[in-house]
């Protein structure tokens, strides 16, 4: 069964959440914090999709 992706919205405000909650931090610090997290999580999902594609060519060159 296919995995249920959080919308970028739901993980936003799951970073914001995150980071308000560290303490101590500003709003341009929190803001900061989000991006950076939200902008590795998409890296992070282009990497997988790229292996996945791989994975899956690797494994049609083989059966045919």
């Amino acid at each position: 069964m296919a995995e249920k992706f959080p919308t970028p919205q739901e993980r936003a405000m799951a970073w914001l959440l995150e980071a308000t909650e560290i303490g101590g931090m500003s709003r341009p610090e929190t803001a900061l914090y989000a991006y950076q997290h939200g902008w590795q999580a998409a890296i992070d999902l282009c990497i997988a999709i790229e292996q996945t594609i791989n994975e899956t060519e690797e494994t049609d060159d083989r059966t045919a």
